[in-house]
């Protein structure tokens, strides 16, 4: 049955042809994964890029297959006990590229109330006299503190899940972000890592905190750390000019992995069904599927990155990401953009499909195989899902319980909501492949950078001045506002995209072009982030003297890349 057609000014109309056409491809890629365990470098894995193939090539698609070595670590076992408390027991995971200690290793556990806080360099050393030589038990479990734990000589970690379900999530305390380089290798933890659950946390903080000496526990953690070529499948619609838009799932999975990220696959390959039907485009779709987001810590997408760059760079407007659409009691709807991107243009979609506006629209964070700062590409977005009320803190599934989990099965996917999702890609999409102008707000995403300088700024130490750059984004606002209707001009367009990517890197890395940042360090200006909160009165001279240097390289390199943008935006031709 024929989708409908798009014109080169309207969007693709739905119907009930087009439910009875997309509904069943999405349901028939969901049923081929369903019982496969899809972990990067394994059997069922390359099993999943195969039926991927399989199926864009039914479709009438051309796919193709890349294959890419990639790091891997899969979590094997992780237990904990207790010796003198052998009624006591607890399920536990380690997580991916924690330590591998098959034989085990014991000590006295120490729980660190404070995990969660940010401490003053005077307190530092107290803090890491106390760690050294104890399994520290602790309410964060994510990698920076683990790297915080390493140097002080910690022997391992308890993480204690945040909310209440019982299931153990999977996860990874990596922090490098794809493929590492020899310099890497003192990064990846030097301890075990296991998590256990909220519930066995807390009694195991009820005997700790019966005991006046210290408790032995015992950790074991199986990891198996290896190389492997994982399968890409990419395929390409091709428009009529040489720019195309990416479009991007992680086909890997933690167990089934139904919603994370089976439904995310279905989406796309409906995208491609559905675009490959309909009227050749102005634009080209690009849709690839990643390996590694899991266990290689978004391998996949920066073993691409790494490759296409230039391609990237010279014909790629825009990445989209597609994570766990479609997931039961996910009704509310959330966008993660760079900022770049008008907000109406993200809305009108999503308030076609569902009534209203997206319930937030915020930046993007470290996840999500956002691996393409450095390539030019002016528009990032990530469609999201949540529930009306949060009771997890499981950040993917659309905040179901069971992300990560081997209860990520087909009952929690929610077919009437993954169609709302699929139908709002297709209006997303449907504007950047036919319509001429690009939905790009460069006036308002410079407001935002601002916004967010300013936030930086007042929780900077005084001698850490960054009105500079300030002053650079202001007169960046003003440079747009007096362009005019840019979007007009074709020039213009292109020199603005440019202006674009310049000001992604400074918002969104703290490295150059060819490299990428730990997995840790996000936010605004994360070059920058370190500094918040560390004040000259509590902080040594010789850690505040690395932190003035940093702060005096990343401020120049930001001012830097703003100037560039203005050069580029000053070779507009008159209007």
């Amino acid at each position: 049955m024929p989708l409908n057609k798009p014109d080169n000014a309207a969007f693709p109309l739905h119907s009930d042809a087009d439910t009875d056409v997309l509904l069943p491809l999405m349901e028939k890629l969901l049923d081929a994964f369903e019982p496969l365990h899809r972990l990067s470098g394994s059997v069922d894995a390359e099993r999943a890029a195969d039926s991927l193939i399989e199926q864009l090539s039914a479709l009438g698609l051309t796919p193709r297959r890349e294959i890419c070595p990639l790091l891997l670590s899969d979590p094997v076992l992780g237990t904990l006990e207790l010796p003198d408390f052998p009624h006591w027991q607890a399920s536990a995971k380690t997580r991916s590229f924690s330590a591998h200690c098959p034989e085990g290793i014991a000590g006295p556990l120490y729980y660190d109330s404070r995990s969660q806080e940010t401490l003053p360099d005077s307190e530092l050393a107290a803090w890491q006299n106390t760690v050294r030589g104890r399994i520290v038990v602790a309410d964060r479990g994510l990698e920076d503190y683990v790297q915080q734990l390493c140097r002080a000589g910690a022997l391992g970690l308890v993480h204690i899940w945040g909310s209440a379900e019982e299931a153990l999530h999977e996860e990874t305390v990596g922090p490098i972000w794809g493929t590492p380089v020899p310099d890497d290798g003192i990064r990846y933890p030097s301890l075990p890592v296991v998590c256990i659950n909220q519930r066995q946390g807390r009694s195991l903080l009820e005997i700790l905190d019966r005991q006046a000496h210290p408790v032995t526990a015992r950790l074991v953690t199986r990891l198996n750390v290896h190389v492997a070529d994982c399968s890409l499948p990419v395929v390409d619609i091709p428009g009529e000019i040489d720019e195309f838009v990416l479009l991007s799932s992680h086909y890997d999975s933690w167990h089934q992995g139904l919603t994370d990220n089976a439904t995310g696959n279905a989406l796309c390959l409906a995208m491609a069904a559905w675009f490959h039907r309909s009227l050749r485009p102005k634009r080209g779709l690009r849709i690839a599927w990643w390996p590694g987001h899991s266990n290689a810590r978004y391998g996949g997408s920066t073993w691409y990155a790494d490759r296409y760059r230039e391609e990237l760079q010279q014909k790629c407007i825009a990445h989209i990401n597609v994570d766990s659409p479609g997931c039961e009691d996910a009704t509310e709807v959330v966008v993660n953009a760079s900022g770049a991107e008008s907000f109406d243009f993200l809305n009108q979609a999503i308030i076609h499909e569902t009534g209203t506006t997206a319930r937030r629209i915020t930046p993007l964070g470290k996840g999500g195989d956002q691996s393409f700062w450095g390539c030019g590409i002016p528009l990032h977005f990530a469609f999201r899902v949540e529930p009306g009320i949060r009771t997890s803190h499981s950040p993917g599934s659309g905040g179901g319980w069971w992300w990560h989990t081997e209860a990520d099965t087909r009952d929690k996917v929610d077919r009437h909501l993954l169609l709302r999702d699929c139908r709002i890609h297709t209006r997303w999409l449907a504007q950047l492949l036919y319509k001429e102008c690009l939905p790009l707000d460069p006036g308002g995403y410079l407001e935002r950078i601002t916004e967010e300088l300013d936030r930086l700024q007042s929780a900077l130490d005084p001698q850490f001045d960054l009105s500079p750059v300030r002053h650079a984004l202001l007169a960046l606002q003003q440079q747009v506002q007096d362009l005019g209707r840019w979007q007009d001009s074709g020039a213009r367009r292109e020199d603005i995209k440019q202006a674009i990517a310049l000001w992604h890197r400074v918002r969104y890395s703290s490295t150059d072009d060819f490299h990428y940042d730990y997995s840790y360090h996000g936010g605004a200006f994360p070059g920058l982030q370190l500094l918040r909160d560390r004040f000259q009165h509590t902080t040594s001279a010789v850690t505040f003297l690395m932190l003035t240097t940093q702060f005096t390289r990343q401020r120049s390199r930001a001012l830097s890349l703003l100037v560039q943008s203005g050069e580029v935006l000053r070779s507009f031709p008159p209007p």
